[in-house]
């Protein structure tokens, strides 16, 4: 009789033990909703599209990123960086096809949240690597520019978050050069992103 009762005091304590847990990882953190501050890392899945010149672009991209956020009451800021290997290019055929096949991003968000719903706006600084071929060869160049978008990052838990961005990568026109002396194509290499995550918080 004494081991049945001790093991019903041990499961009501193991219980106890894993409600408090529990509680510790839910979502809402009181009157102020959920709690985005913090350390954050995760992974990103999107599209990527746009035009070059006469030519539409479109194609998938993969990676992750990483930031730091601060939250005072509704009220959020945080900088992020981020990488992705993409696979946006212009349809096969013709003479000319152009690709991206590297994105990152380092930027600063601001935010506000709503419950358990973070709704932002970032800006910052992009880089990429692309390529372009033509009739005269095939070339690669570095470009930067500005990165600016909407986001949103809704709470599982505490710890654990959904995100869906809409960003642009503004570089502009980037310059290729060929084996020939004195010439060059110049082609535009923004494009706009669409992508979904996940962030882990800490």
């Amino acid at each position: 009789m004494r081991a049945v009762v001790l093991a019903i005091v041990a499961a009501a304590c193991l219980g106890a033990s894993a409600a408090a847990a529990q509680e510790s990882y839910r979502t809402s953190t009181g009157p102020n909703g959920a709690d985005f501050s913090g350390v954050e890392f995760g992974p990103d899945l999107g599209f990527g599209f746009g035009a070059t010149g006469p030519y539409y672009t479109a194609g998938g991209v993969f990676g992750g990123h990483v930031g730091y956020n601060l939250q005072a009451s509704h009220w959020l800021g945080g900088v992020e960086a981020d990488a992705l290997a993409a696979n946006i290019r212009t349809g096969q055929g013709g003479p000319f096809s152009f690709s991206e096949n590297f994105l990152t991003s380092l930027r600063g968000k601001a935010g506000y949240v709503f419950g358990d719903l973070l709704a932002y706006g970032t800006l910052g600084f992009g880089w990429g690597t692309t390529s372009s071929t033509n009739w005269l060869g095939s070339h690669g160049a570095t470009v930067d520019g500005v990165v600016f978008g909407l986001g949103a990052d809704y709470a599982l838990t505490r710890n654990v978050s959904l995100r869906a961005e809409l960003l642009r990568y503004q570089f502009g026109d980037v310059s290729y050069g060929t084996v020939f002396p004195y010439v060059s194509q110049s082609v535009n290499a923004s494009t706009n992103l669409l992508r979904l995550g996940a962030s882990v918080h800490f």
